[in-house]
């Protein structure tokens, strides 16, 4: 902590009290011997003497022993009072003249103000005064000028205490200015050091020990430009402490040693101050430990080279935009679109995005106004334009995901994937960050794809009903064969012909139902589902088991949906299909169950078989694929179901144990949207 400012005030005024104590002594040994030579007073001379004896002994052992330094203002106001004695005695001696009178008055007064306390004094002015008084009526006995003597003292008494009133309330004022300095430099987050003129530390607050790890005891008298630290702080420093030396003032940072280990980094900025005289007697500085703030710093410089770093080396375009002005977000949709496009500029893009667009660099485009850029991006499309940013507006500044079509610089067509999302502060859009992706190949690849698909349809479906005119013909031939020929080992072979052609007619109506399912859902139809289980059921009766099989059918009379009726019909066709041709033998039993929720219709398709084995279960769905032995389907069903069911946002599941059953679960909307 700082020195107290009383210690110092009250050193020099025990360096005030010895000046004047000498001075007395001297004074008082001049007077006696001056009476002694005028009046030829042996006694004056001898008791001034002693005065001035006392005064000076007591000047002298101040210096040498405790007990006279610590009473040496009690010693002191005792000299006084005896200095005082000897001038009444003076006055005494010669009948009170007036010549006496007037300095032994004075005297009187003058020391009167010397005492700390108004007390001191008043006693003081009191003794001395009646003693006089009553020297004064054993000498002449009462005269008229001694009552002007006693008035003007005791007058003197009273402007003592006015002016010991003014000196208290000064030093008061110095004690509360002193106490709200400490206070403040104590409580302050900054150190504060005084240093003399060689930089020697006199004075250290107790924030900077803080700072630094050492004690006051540690700090003082040691030389304060060795706390510096590194080579690049000390010539920092240097250069401070030179500017110091000039008597200028001076800031700088640099980092300092701490007690023990490590390095603090450090503001400092530094001041001359002056004695009363005007003369440089050192510097004050005042040290902010900014560590935390370096450290700060440091981590945001790191952050920001990474930062940069991703921005610079992304794969995909980033730009940021800023606007001149804020855009208040309580504004019409109109309003902020019209700011956006006037007020928006790029401000911070990469090199991908310039590229993107045909430019060399990212420089190009940084300080381009937005608008150029959304036009840009939709070919001087203004009313494009506008419909983009009230939606980025309307979506609470956002973009996700959305495709455009654009032209490059050269006029080549890019598709991009945009994701844009404005940021907010205050109830005002301040910028916008915007991340393109170029899908350009991947559209284009898309397309391909489509077309390719597309043709393989037309394959399918062209190829199959190609093939069927030729079957067709095949199956009359076998018929006329069998008209024209008895022999029971000819006939043989014609059924033999004739199962593989009807299974090769069952794989050619696969494969058309196949090509339909892949064009998606076309026509939607408000479906009664009853009636379209009864028409696949007389659809099926042909097959050599549904006569004898139990069909148990739980569907509400009314239950509609409303999708692609082909492609619902063909779902559940190969479903009730597959039931039928694998449910037991001996009893074959299918459960055929419709329910509906709020916005979806699920139906359950049950048979009584050997269920799916459990090696098989993760392939069913597969194209081709035929996981029973003793199928003799096209492995095309349950593909074309899966199929089936994407295009109508719908699912399938099953539940299959072996020599259980099993159990398809389909899962529909009740109304598939338009398209």
């Amino acid at each position: 902590m700082l020195s107290d400012f009383q210690d110092k005030l009250k050193v020099q005024q025990l360096r005030n009290l010895r000046y004047l104590t000498v001075f007395v002594a001297v004074v008082v040994t001049l007077l006696g011997f001056l009476f002694e030579s005028l009046y030829h007073d042996g006694w004056i001379l001898f008791t001034g003497l002693m005065v001035s004896l006392s005064m000076t002994m007591n000047y002298l052992l101040s210096y040498y022993l405790p007990f006279f330094r610590n009473k040496f203002n009690l010693i002191t106001d005792v000299s006084i009072f005896l200095l005082h004695v000897w001038a009444v005695y003076v006055a005494y001696q010669r009948d009170f003249e007036f010549i006496v009178m007037l300095p032994v008055g004075i005297s009187i007064f003058t020391f009167s103000l010397i005492f700390d306390r108004f007390s001191k004094s008043l006693v003081f002015i009191f003794t001395i005064t009646t003693i006089m008084l009553a020297l004064m009526l054993i000498k002449r006995g009462w005269e008229p000028q001694y009552t002007v003597a006693v008035i003007t003292l005791y007058s003197g008494a009273f402007i003592s205490n006015q002016i010991q009133q003014r000196k208290r309330e000064f030093h008061q004022e110095l004690e509360k200015q002193e106490s709200r300095y400490a206070s403040l430099v104590e409580n302050m987050n900054d150190g504060l050091i005084y240093a003399d003129q060689q930089w020697k530390i006199i004075q250290v607050s107790e924030q900077f020990c803080r700072i630094s790890g050492y004690s006051i005891s540690d700090l003082v008298g040691s030389d304060l430009r060795k706390l510096t630290a590194g080579n690049d702080a000390i010539a920092n420093a240097s250069q401070f402490f030179r500017s110091l030396d000039g008597g200028g003032s001076a800031q700088a940072e640099f980092h300092i040693v701490r007690k023990g280990e490590g390095v603090n980094a450090v503001r400092v900025n530094g001041a001359p101050y002056y004695d009363t005289t005007g003369q440089r007697v050192g510097s004050m500085v005042v040290y902010t430990d900014i560590t935390s703030l370096k450290q700060t710093q440091e981590l945001l410089k790191k952050r920001e080279e990474g930062y940069r770093t991703f921005i610079d080396q992304s794969s995909i375009g980033i730009w940021r935009a800023d606007y001149l002005q804020p855009i208040p977000a309580d504004l019409s949709v109109d309003d902020q679109v019209e700011l956006l496009l006037n007020t928006g500029v790029i401000t911070e893009c990469n090199d991908f995005i310039a590229h993107m667009y045909g430019y060399r660099n990212s420089a190009e485009l940084i300080g381009r106004p937005v608008r150029d850029f959304y036009s840009l991006e939709n070919n001087q499309d203004e009313v494009k334009t506008r419909e983009l940013l009230g939606q980025f507006v309307r979506s609470g500044y956002r973009i996700s995901n959305s495709e455009s079509k654009e032209r490059d610089r050269n006029g080549n067509v890019r598709y991009m994937l945009n994701n844009n999302i404005g940021i907010v502060e205050h109830g005002n859009l301040i910028r916008t960050w915007g991340v393109q992706a170029d899908i350009t190949e991947r559209k284009n690849t898309e397309r391909e794809l489509q077309e390719a698909y597309k043709e393989l349809d037309t394959f399918f479906y062209k190829a199959s009903h190609d093939l069927k005119g030729p079957l067709a013909s095949m199956m009359g031939v076998v018929y006329l064969g069998r008209m024209e020929n008895k022999d029971p080992n000819v006939n043989r072979y014609f059924d033999m012909i004739e199962t593989s052609v009807q299974r090769l007619d069952a794989t050619l109506m696969d494969l058309i139902r196949l090509a339909r399912t892949r064009k998606g859902a076309s026509k939607l139809h408000a479906i009664g589902v009853t009636e379209l289980v009864r028409h696949i059921m007389e659809a099926l009766s042909h097959l050599p088991k549904f006569s004898k099989t139990k069909f148990d059918i739980d569907i509400p009379v009314q239950l509609q949906v409303h999708t692609d009726k082909v492609l619902l019909q063909s779902v559940l066709q190969n479903l009730i299909h597959n039931a039928i041709n694998y449910s037991n033998r001996q009893s074959p039993q299918i459960s055929i169950v419709a329910t509906q929720n709020a916005d979806t219709i699920e139906f359950r398709v049950a048979d009584n078989g050997d269920g799916i084995a459990a090696d098989v279960q993760p392939r069913i769905f597969d194209m081709f694929y035929r996981g029973h032995q003793d199928s003799n389907g096209s492995g095309l069903g349950l593909f074309i179901v899966k199929n089936a069911l994407e295009k109508m946002h719908g699912t399938v599941r099953f539940q299959s144990d072996k020599g259980a059953g099993t159990t398809f679960i389909v899962t529909l909307p009740k109304r598939l949207p338009e398209a």
